[in-house]
Order: structure tokens, then sequence, then C-alpha cells
């Protein structure tokens, strides 16, 4: 009879063990402060979980799980710039650490301060991604630093070491340089967890026909995951937008007036440009465009910019877009999308979801490429390729 009591009792611990896996390792300046944890659980609910460490050292316990999932790893304390400027705070955020929870037990090693730099390894789905996270991890580093360093000398008055343009172009190229690092690890390990995930941040990154190419070449491992969901979402809406798709015809007013109809401009290459003047990125590109526009303008090149504004009423996105336009000095063709969108609504027919997207159509009214955030030189390449300079 005892031995059956004692069989029952140990039951629930059994079975707590063998569906539980462990989240251990030791964070050099974590003290005795707390670490947590957050992904979404098998059934796609947000679950978290903290533990207090003790000298640096902390374990945990949390549900395995029958798929991987992306998990957000961080301490407790902030690790975060802020400053107060005329009333108003403001800040900016420091990264969590990015990891993936399984069925494996997980250690993580590193320091406190730059967790999301922290080694993570215990599966396979975490040691592939740690080698990648090792090669970026100077590189990352480097981009922290002058990211504090040029907030601190903007908001706080510390002298900076440098000048800031410099260290900006510096911080820029290591970007670009984890950039390519994170390409080349998806067609090194296609069918890897840690691909879906990187894939789910690439999007600017490629341009459309390059990421759906790469999308399809990877493994079907992953691909119905909740992690695919909003990559294949994406490629969904972009699918118009191919190379070699007949660009959605509009026609619209200009900014004077003047009826703007896309078949009317066969014969001529055309960069139709999605922007509006709220959008930073959108106005930061504009130096490039007229760049393009002056070297390829007298060779048959034409930019469409369709603006995309926020005013409450017409007058109010008229203005807002005509400013702009003025202030940046770009004299292509102009349209609001706002200004006749009851008939059409140029955005959606292009299925653009983000800002600035540009769109470079040939002579003869076929996608050559897309592009989301101006973060390749693809257009600049075509460009070379169609006019040989």
């Amino acid at each position: 009879m005892l031995s059956s009591i004692v069989m029952v009792c140990l039951l629930p611990k059994i079975y707590a063990q063998t569906d539980s896996i462990t989240i251990s390792g030791k964070l050099n300046g974590l003290a005795n402060k707390g670490v947590y944890i957050a992904f979404a659980d098998d059934e796609g609910k947000t679950k978290s979980y903290k533990t207090m460490a003790m000298n640096d050292v902390f374990s945990f316990k949390v549900p395995k799980l029958k798929s991987p999932a992306t998990a957000r790893f961080d301490v407790s304390f902030n690790r975060s710039l802020s400053a107060t400027v005329n009333g108003s705070s403001i800040g900016n955020p420091a990264p969590p650490l990015d990891l993936f929870v399984y069925n494996r037990d997980i250690r993580i090693v590193g320091e406190a301060s730059l967790v999301q730099l922290a080694m993570v390894t215990g599966d396979d789905e975490n040691n592939s991604f740690n080698v990648y996270k090792q090669q970026i991890k100077a590189d990352e580093q480097r981009v922290h630093e002058i990211t504090i360093a040029i907030f601190n000398s903007k908001y706080h008055d510390k002298p900076l070491s440098g000048d800031a343009n410099a260290l900006q172009e510096e911080a820029t190229a290591a970007r670009f340089r984890t950039y390519q690092k994170q390409k080349d690890f998806v067609t090194d390990h296609p069918g890897a967890f840690a691909s879906v995930f990187l894939m789910s941040r690439l999007q600017n990154l490629y341009n459309a026909n390059d990421y759906t190419k790469v999308w399809n070449s990877m493994s079907d491992k992953y691909k119905n995951h909740p992690a695919a969901k909003g990559i294949n979402a994406y490629i969904a809406k972009i699918s118009n937008t191919l190379a070699g798709a007949t660009a959605a015809a509009f026609e619209r007013k200009d900014k004077d007036g003047k009826v703007v109809n896309l078949n009317t401009f066969k014969g001529k290459t055309i960069l139709l440009d999605f922007w509006g003047s709220w959008c930073a990125p959108c106005r930061a590109s504009h130096p490039h465009l007229k760049t393009l526009y002056d070297k390829y303008k007298g060779k048959g090149f034409e930019i469409i910019a369709i603006a995309q504004e926020r005013g409450k009423t017409i007058e109010e996105s008229q203005a807002s877009w005509l400013k702009a336009i003025a202030d940046d000095g770009i004299n292509w063709v102009h349209i609001l999308n706002q200004d006749g969108i009851e008939k059409q609504d140029i955005v959606k027919s292009y299925q653009v979801t983000a800002f600035p997207t540009k769109i470079l159509v040939d002579q003869n009214g076929k996608v050559i490429l897309r592009v989301t955030a101006s973060a390749t030189d693809d257009i600049d390449k075509e460009l070379q390729k169609i006019y040989g300079f």
C-alpha cells in the first residue's frame, strides 16, 4: 500500500520534469536581479516567465514545446537610453536577446548590460543561430557603442570621441555587413528555424523578386509555422509586382492639374515612388533620386511619385504634400493618392504596405523590380544595365 502511495506522489514530479526544459546561465553584472523570457506557446498564447538571479547565476523552467518558438529574453533592470527634452521624454530602447524555445535545455552566457549579445546554446536551433550571432557580435557591439555615444552627446552634453558623421558612417557600414551575414546564413541554412526568423525581418533587405526566390528555395519544414505567417502574407501581397508582371494602370491629375496616365509613358523606363511628406526615410531618399533623375532623364527615364498623405481633409493633405515637394526640390511627376482615391486607390492597387516603396517599370509597362525602404542598390544597378552607364 505504501509503495502505491509513493508511486502516486512521484508521478506529478516525473511529469513536470519531462514536460519542461530548463533555461539557465550566467550573466556577468546581473548580481541578484531578475531575468525574464516571453514567447508564444503551442496554442499561440504569449507566455512570460521570470526568476531572480543569485550572484549572476539564474535557472528556471518553462514548458517544453511541440515546435520551436521565437523568444525574447531580457534582464529586469533598465538598459535603455533616455533623456528629457523640453519636458518630454525621449528614449532609445535596448534590444532584448533573441533565442528559441523548443524541447531541450538552454544555456545563456554573457554580460548583463549587453544581454542581446549573449551566447545561447543547447539545441540545434540555438546552436546554429549562435554561430551566426558570434559572427556579427563585434559589429553589433560597435553599433551599440556608437548609438550610446551619439545619444549621450546630443542629449546629455557628453563629449563625442570622433566626428559624428564619421561614426554614423561606421555604424551604417557595420549594419550592412550584418545584413549580408544574415542573408548568407539563410542561404547556407535553408532548413533552420533561425532562417525563418531572419527572413521575417529581411523583407526590406531584398528586392521583391529575390526575397520570393530565396523563400521558395528554402526547406518546407517550417513554411507553415506561425513564424512564417507574415512571410507568406507578404509574398502573396507582392506577387502582382514581381518581375514580368504588368504594372497596374492608373489615371490621375498631377500637382499641376495635368492628367497622368501610366499607359502614356510606354517607351520610357518609369520609377513609381510611393512616399509621403511624413515619412522620414522617403524624404531621405530624395537626394539620391535627384541624382538618378539628372543622370537618366535625357535617356527616357521618368519618376512618377505617388504620395500617401495623412491629412484629415484633402486640403490638409495637399498642403503638406506640396510643401514637401517644394522643400525637397523634387521636380518630376507628382500625384496625390487621396485626390481621386474614391475611383482608384493606387496604393492598394500595388499592395503597398510600407513606405518608401519603389517599383521600376520597363518601357513595355512590365515590372522590373520592387524595393522597400531604399535599403538596396538594385534600382541603380538596373538603370546602369538599361542605359549602359
